[in-house]
């Protein structure tokens, strides 16, 4: 549909507001955006689904929250999805009805949730101050007709908003202030009256959010005079706790709401990267906060989450149980062979995680950084592996040795962070025997194999710089694989005798790990019997394996230092040189906190355990989410490649 009173088709569009200063970043901004997205999505339908299920929670608060997750899906799904498609396909463009109905979805929702955090608000009033009264008041029935009549007020408010800006012409720049539509952006660009505009938008903004934001204030009041009445501060803690969680969604969704009105009506001097963080952070803020602070604070949905987890792992431990009172059985049976001097060995069904001793309060936060660096190294290896099998011209030594590492740390920070996450976030710190093993194995495996891909790229730039002539006779295709190969092999032979060496010892003192994941020097410490063979193993392979890679790949940069050095100019030394400048942060990522975690494990008793923790976590998350950002941003051929796959995708 062209705008009226226009005859210039073209400008039957508008465009997209980029981040100044920050368009070639846009791929990569995308990324964290769209982890945030993804963690809005699973947390409200994780609410949802909780709900749904759980026949005690069919009750008004938990109904109204239903409602406000099925909003934040709502407001966050009719923008972020378009915006990823502007920051990775550069679709700019935006046709005139697309915006008006975005925009008429962004304003009838945000009136809606903003009704829904009243009702809440009533619902806490009438819960505290009438609490005789509240079943009889808040009926399922009643909800239900309060969730409805708020989706007609807000459409009914807020239709009006795009019928107002059909009429009026816009001759003048089609460039918005933001990545989406909203009503005051689109009107500003108009070159007729838009009093009415502006006048009903006001109107609108006061009489829904402004009169909403009037009654829950005036509710808490009556909440506040109620409480004050009590006789302790423990009753009245305890009582006004059940406001907490409500008071903070309130400010999640109206402190964004007012600062985005804010810069609008008077911030047109404020710099345009201002008005679109606070656009972006009024749609996901709410969307995201919303499903964890309810999490957090309400102890039914905590225990509904717990009992979901739990229900497989019982059913695991009553069977680890069954087969270890059978074994028990067996030792009795067999009870003539102690003479013999015969023994079992004692595997408990389960060891239980510690997490982070010391940061027990702090874990459910710190897990949500690193469910975003997890999203990222899954996103980012992912997006590598498919451009190098897809495009032809990247099947060469450099990038098949990078589709390895791309691979292996997949696999590395897929064995532990979802386990962790499980931990930090629902409590379940039980591990089974097997799955302790199973862990070990997967983790110091493709930790080795890293290291040897790691040893291979230096090789390959050794060759490359040294002998550009001979570098794709020398290493071809089939020396490329089978180097994949051996290192893969290697890693195999040398870490599973530890999961056979655990096997034989007893375990017959606490079965809790001070740690995060399984790791072997973990586990040895909480055998009973000699595990010298375990100690001296373990610093034979790390040895063998980090300490004959890290020798290679520091004669080959000596090698490669010694030839670049003797090249004529400085700019040719530099270019030549930083064709290793991305390999060489890409062993600095993995080499020191890998040395700094096998340090203090063996001589670090002094260093505090949740230091000790930390680092060795990030070890398996930092390495597999820098990885792809260093050579995405530093191999020139791979960016262009990036660009051009989700152009030809865009178009």
């Amino acid at each position: 549909m062209p705008f009226p009173n226009s005859s210039d088709l073209s400008q039957a569009s508008f465009i997209l507001a980029s981040i100044p200063g920050l368009e070639a970043a846009h791929f990569w901004v995308a990324i964290p955006l769209c982890s945030v997205y993804i963690m809005a999505v699973a947390g409200n339908c994780a609410v949802l689904f909780i709900v749904k299920t759980e026949p005690s929670l069919h009750v008004p608060m938990y109904f109204f929250l239903c409602m406000l997750a099925a909003i934040d899906l709502a407001l966050s799904t009719s923008t972020v999805p378009r915006v990823l498609a502007f920051y990775w396909f550069n679709t700019r463009e935006i046709s005139f009805n697309a915006c008006l109905i975005q925009m008429f979805f962004i304003h009838t929702l945000s009136a809606i949730e903003s009704t829904i955090l009243l009702a809440m608000a009533v619902d806490r009033y009438v819960a505290i101050c009438h609490p005789l009264r509240h079943a009889a008041i808040l009926t399922n029935a009643t909800t239900v007709k309060i969730g409805l009549a708020a989706m007609a007020r807000g459409v009914l408010f807020f239709l009006p908003l795009p019928l107002l800006l059909l009429p009026l012409p816009f001759c003048s720049s089609r460039e918005l202030s933001h990545s989406f539509c909203l009503h005051q952006d689109v009107m500003n660009l108009a070159c007729a009256n838009t009093t009415p505009s502006v006048v009903y938008g006001l109107t609108a903004i006061l009489l829904v959010m402004g009169l909403d934001a009037l009654l829950i204030c005036l509710s808490y009041l009556l909440i506040l005079k109620s409480v004050l009445r009590l006789a302790s501060w423990r009753e009245r803690l305890k009582v006004f706790s059940t406001c907490i969680a409500h008071i903070c969604v309130v400010l999640a969704f109206y402190v964004p709401l007012i600062g985005l009105s804010v810069v609008h009506r008077f911030g047109k001097d404020l710099a345009p990267l201002v008005h679109i963080i606070m656009g972006n952070m009024y749609i996901l803020v709410p969307a995201v906060l919303n499903p964890i602070i309810y999490g957090v604070r309400t102890k039914q949905i905590q225990r509904r989450i717990l009992n979901l987890i739990h229900i497989s792992n019982n059913r695991t431990a009553h069977a680890e149980c069954l087969h270890g009172d059978l074994q028990k059985a067996a030792r009795d049976k067999r009870g003539f062979m102690s003479s013999l001097n015969f023994t079992t060995p004692f595997h408990p069904p389960t060891f239980l995680l510690a997490g982070i001793p010391g940061l027990e309060k702090e874990q459910f936060w710190i897990a949500f950084p690193f469910c975003i660096m997890y999203t990222i190294a899954v996103l980012g290896n992912i997006t590598l592996l498919i451009i190098i099998k897809t495009e032809p011209s990247l099947h060469e030594p450099m990038y098949l040795f990078l589709a390895m590492l791309a691979f292996t740390d997949l696999v590395l920070s897929t064995s532990t962070l979802p386990k962790m996450l499980g931990i930090f976030w629902l409590g379940s710190r039980e591990i089974g025997f097997l799955s302790c093993l199973a862990q070990l194995f997967f983790i110091h495996t493709f930790s080795s194999v890293e290291s040897g891909v790691l040893m291979a790229m230096a090789l390959d730039r050794y060759f490359a710089i040294c002998y550009p002539l001979r570098h794709s006779s020398i290493l071809s295709m089939p020396v490329v694989v089978a180097l994949g190969i051996l290192v893969l092999v290697r890693g195999v032979l040398l870490v599973s005798p530890f999961c056979f060496l655990l096997h034989r010892l007893s375990f017959c003192q606490h079965h809790v790990i001070s740690h995060s994941y399984c790791e072997h020097m973990a586990v040895v410490k909480l055998a009973c019997g000699d595990t010298r063979v375990n100690v001296v193993y373990g610093l034979f392979v790390a040895f063998v394996v980090t300490g004959f890679d890290i020798v290679l790949i520091f004669v080959s940069y000596m090698m490669i230092l010694r030839v670049v050095m003797r090249l004529s100019s400085t700019d040719t030394q530099l270019k030549a040189f930083s064709t290793c400048a991305s390999h060489a942060c890409v062993i600095l990522a993995f080499y020191v906190p890998a040395l700094f975690t096998f340090l203090t494990h063996r001589f670090g008793q002094s260093v505090p355990p949740h230091v000790h923790i930390m680092v060795a976590n990030l070890y398996l998350l930092v390495p597999p989410m820098l990885n792809p950002i260093i050579y995405g941003v530093r191999t020139k051929q791979l960016c262009e490649k990036m660009v051009l796959l989700f152009q030809q995708k865009g178009a």
